[in-house]
């Protein structure tokens, strides 16, 4: 981390563009604000726009504006983020999931620092700083062809890892005492501090989650503690009630889905729809469920809260066929 904040002040007083990389929950967006509030635009707007919660077909006006007439409904101009900045900074989160038309625009931004509105003929010159942040695997999305290589060197001037909250456990003790602070005034209630073996699970534990998962972790368990200094039983109860409740999927990946199905309910019409859109992700669980378990058709479906000949018809009903399915 200490080489993430000499980056972030290295790189905060120029105009160079950033590309911020790490796991969902590593902090990406409080990197780009602390690099846009030592910046020499720090007086001027910092707009985010996430890149996956708005649809396809309304992110580019969204972006860029659009003119009047440039398509139904479109009953006067209207000015996109990029003009919004004003000399600003514009953070462009999850970049990697950008729809490849779009980046092509976005390559031409940093380029020619120049956009078109939709619609629109005239070149309008801009002067904004962009940074811009992804969980993806860029490199991959590459050879995929889902990125454009060109936008790929032009973003990466300079790149910022952040670290998984797994490879810097040293440091949860600093992060507890930050929320322990932040959500016990928010809840309204005295300091209760933690104990030594509530903090040794903490740290042993490998959250996938990241610090949102610590974060959300402390607040939960300051709603269950009782005065006392936060105890392993605490931390015990929010684990054990994300293990039995129902499961509780992140807001980004829910409006991922939601997105998703936005689109198939607008690109197509047929009678058959719900099952299609309940088939797809059926097939996912069911070919994730056996990637987990290594093919074993057994603990997959004990996995899934299946019976084996439950789960079996339901592979034969899907055609699932996995290399490493085992009968």
């Amino acid at each position: 981390m200490q080489e993430v904040y000499k980056a972030i002040g290295r790189v905060s007083p120029t105009d160079a563009t950033v590309l911020i990389r790490g796991e969902s929950g590593t902090g990406k967006e409080l990197a780009a604000r602390a690099v846009y509030q030592h910046s020499l635009r720090a007086e001027r707007p910092f707009l985010v726009i996430n890149c996956v919660a708005i649809p396809e077909n309304l992110l580019e006006s969204e972006l860029f504006g659009y003119e009047k007439g440039a398509f139904t409904g479109a009953v006067h101009r209207r000015v996109g983020k990029i003009e919004q900045a004003g000399n600003g900074t514009v953070f462009l989160d999850e970049i990697g999931d950008m729809p490849p038309g779009i980046q092509a625009k976005i390559l031409r931004l940093l380029q020619e620092r120049s956009i078109e509105r939709l619609g629109g003929r005239e070149t309008i010159p801009v002067d904004v700083r962009i940074i811009a942040a992804t969980n993806r695997d860029l490199e991959a999305a590459l050879e995929q062809g889902r990125f454009r290589g060109d936008l790929y060197y032009r973003l990466k001037v300079v790149t910022i890892h952040l670290p998984a909250l797994r490879d810097r456990a040293e440091d949860i003790p600093s992060l507890v005492d930050y929320f322990l602070a932040r959500f016990s005034h928010e809840i309204g209630m005295d300091n209760p501090g933690i104990s030594k073996e509530a903090l040794a699970i903490l740290k042993g534990h490998p959250w996938p989650g990241n610090i949102r998962e610590l974060s959300n972790t402390i607040h939960k368990a300051l709603i269950f503690n009782r005065g006392a200094p936060v105890s392993p039983e605490d931390i015990s109860q929010v684990f054990e009630s994300r293990d039995t409740g129902q499961a509780v999927m992140p807001e980004e990946d829910i409006e991922r889905i939601r997105q998703w199905v936005g689109r198939m309910l607008a690109s197509q019409k047929n009678d058959a729809l719900f099952d299609s859109i309940m088939d797809t992700f059926t097939t996912i669980v069911l070919e994730e469920a056996l990637n987990l378990t290594g093919g074993n058709r057994s603990r997959a479906a004990r996995l899934l809260g299946l019976s084996r000949p439950t789960l079996h018809s339901k592979i034969e009903k899907y055609g699932i066929k996995l290399e490493t399915s085992v009968r």
